[in-house]
C-alpha cells in the first residue's frame, strides 16, 4: 500500500507517515490505531475507505506504465496521404484564400517544423491568425490540426516543398507577417553528438530558403542554446552563418539567448532565437522584448527591478493536482498519471529531500550505481522546474523526481511547466506524447515574442 492511499484511509497525514518511516518522528497511540484499522481491514480482503484502486483492465506488472485509452490503430500511410486526409477531415482540402494583415485581418503566420504548437499557440494568443503549418511528424501533426483546427496542413516534410508550392502560399495567403520555426536540434545539442555533419543540421537553411521566396515581414527561428558554440563543417560558428544568410535573404537579424523562466513560465529553460525583420522595415530599437519576470535571491530579495514578478514555480503550476504516489493516477485527468517504478529505486528516493539527489544519500546501499548528481534528483516546490525534456518519465533523466512525491513527472505537470493549458489535447501513444512536450516551444514565452514582434510590424 502506499504512503498516499494509507494516508487517505487512515486520516494520518502523509508527512507524518513518511516521517515515521524514515525514523524521524514518532507515531501518537491515536495515529498507531487508526494505521492498525486500514491494516486489519486490508488483511481480511475488504478495501478500506480512500483507497484508490486502478480499473483492472488497467492492471500491468511492475515496470510497465499506465496507458491512456486510445482510438485502434491505424495502418501506416505516407505522410503526403496523411496530410490530404486532415484537411479533408478538418473541412480545409486546400488554403482557402485568406485576408493578408493590410487588407485588416488578423497578421497571418506560417509555422514550419510546428511540433504539436507550442509556438504557434503563443502567437494565436497575440492575436496573429496562424494560418498553415508543416510537420513530419505524424503524431505531432495530428495534435497540432486538433488544437489549430482552421489551420492548413501544407505538407510534412520542408524539403519536399518546391518554389511553385511556395508562390501558391503567397497567392493564398496575402503577404505573410511571420514565419516561425524550430528545425531539429538533434545535431546541435549536447544530448546528442554534435555532429556537424548531421543532415538535420542543414534544415536550418531550407527553412530559410523558404523564407527567401516567401518574404515574410519579420522571421522567427528557435534552437537550443548549445547551437551559438556549434561550428559548420567549414570550422565557422553555424549561429553566424544563420545571421548571414538571413542578411543575404535581406533581413536585418541578430539572435539572443532567451530564459523562459524570465518571462513567466515555471521552468528554466534556455533556448537561442533568431529574428530578422525585412530590410524595408525598420527594426525596433530593441530586438527582443525585457523580461517580465526575475529570479528570487537566497536572502529572499529580488535581484534587478523590485517592480518584476518573481519566477513562477512548480507549486504555481501543479499545486492544485492531486498528489500521486509511483503508480497512482487521478480518476478525472487522462494526463495525471505516475510511472510505476522498481522498489529499490524508490528505496533510495524515499530518503532524499527536495533539491537533492539520491547519489548524495548516506548510506552507500541507498546510492544509484552510476550517473551524475542531477538524475534521481528532485525538484524544489517553490523554484521553476529544470527544462522539460523528452525524458521527463524516467526517474533517472536529468532532475524529473518530484519535490516530495517518490516519482517522476507525469505528463499533466509536464505539460504545466510547459504553460499549456489543461484544455491542449496531445494525439499518440505515451512516449509521442512526451515526445511533443519536450521538443515544444513553451506557449507563454511565444507569446511574449509574439505579441512584441507585432508592436514592431505595420499595420
Amino acid at each position: 500500500m502506499s504512503q498516499a492511499n494509507l494516508a487517505r484511509s487512515s486520516g494520518v497525514t502523509q508527512a507524518l507517515i513518511s516521517a515515521h518511516e524514515l525514523g524521524k518522528r514518532q507515531l501518537q497511540s491515536g495515529h498507531v490505531k487508526a494505521i492498525a484499522s486500514v491494516i486489519a481491514e486490508v488483511e481480511s480482503g475488504s478495501i478500506p475507505e480512500g483507497i484508490r484502486l486502478r480499473n483492472w483492465a488497467e492492471k500491468r506488472s511492475a515496470g510497465q506504465e499506465p496507458k491512456p485509452k486510445r482510438a485502434r490503430r491505424r495502418k501506416k500511410v505516407h505522410p503526403a496521404d496523411h496530410v490530404a486526409f486532415l484537411n479533408r477531415s478538418r473541412g480545409l482540402e486546400r488554403p482557402s484564400l485568406r485576408r493578408s494583415d493590410e487588407d485588416g485581418g488578423a497578421p497571418v503566420a506560417l509555422a514550419m517544423f510546428a511540433g504539436c504548437g507550442g509556438m504557434s499557440l503563443g502567437f494565436r494568443r497575440a492575436g496573429f491568425d496562424v494560418a498553415g503549418f508543416i510537420e513530419l511528424d505524424e503524431n505531432a501533426r495530428e495534435s497540432y490540426a486538433h488544437n489549430f483546427p482552421t489551420s492548413v496542413c501544407l505538407g510534412a516534410d520542408v524539403t519536399e516543398v518546391s518554389r511553385d508550392t511556395v508562390a501558391q502560399w503567397r497567392r493564398e495567403f496575402g503577404e505573410v507577417a511571420v514565419l516561425i520555426g524550430g528545425p531539429p536540434c538533434q545535431g546541435f545539442s549536447l544530448a546528442g553528438k554534435r555532429d556537424v555533419h548531421d543532415p538535420r543540421n542543414r534544415l536550418v537553411m531550407r527553412y530559410l530558403e523558404i523564407a527567401e521566396q516567401l518574404q515574410p515581414k519579420a522571421i522567427l527561428i528557435e534552437n537550443v542554446r548549445l547551437l551559438t558554440s556549434m561550428k559548420n563543417p567549414s570550422g565557422g560558428l553555424v549561429a553566424d552563418e544563420i545571421v548571414e544568410q538571413l542578411q543575404k535573404i535581406g533581413y536585418r537579424a541578430q539572435w539572443s539567448c532567451l530564459n523562459s523562466a524570465d518571462y513567466g513560465v515555471p521552468q528554466c529553460r534556455e533556448r537561442v532565437f533568431f529574428l530578422g525583420y525585412r530590410q524595408d522595415l525598420a527594426p525596433p530599437s530593441k530586438w527582443f522584448p525585457a523580461p517580465t519576470h526575475s529570479p528570487v535571491g537566497s536572502n529572499g530579495t529580488q535581484r534587478g527591478l523590485f517592480s518584476k514578478p518573481v519566477w513562477r514555480s512548480f507549486r504555481d503550476a501543479t499545486g492544485d493536482l492531486p498528489s500521486l504516489e509511483s503508480g497512482e493516477r487521478a480518476p478525472d485527468d487522462e494526463y495525471h498519471w505516475a510511472v510505476s517504478h522498481p522498489e529499490h529505486v524508490l528505496q533510495m528516493l524515499r530518503v532524499v529531500p527536495e533539491g537533492h539527489s539520491a547519489h548524495e544519500n548516506e548510506d552507500p546501499a541507498l546510492r544509484p550505481p552510476s550517473g551524475y548528481n542531477t538524475t534521481y534528483k528532485r525538484l524544489r516546490w517553490d523554484e521553476p522546474s529544470s527544462t522539460i525534456g523528452t525524458t521527463f518519465g524516467m526517474i533517472s533523466a536529468c532532475r524529473t523526481v518530484h519535490p516530495t512525491n517518490t516519482r517522476s513527472l507525469t505528463i499533466r505537470e509536464a505539460m504545466r511547466c510547459q504553460s499549456f493549458p489543461d484544455d491542449f489535447q496531445l494525439k499518440g501513444k505515451t512516449g509521442a506524447v512526451r515526445k511533443q512536450i519536450g521538443n515544444a516551444v513553451p506557449p507563454v514565452l511565444a507569446e511574449a515574442l509574439a505579441g512584441y514582434i507585432k508592436t514592431h510590424l505595420p499595420h
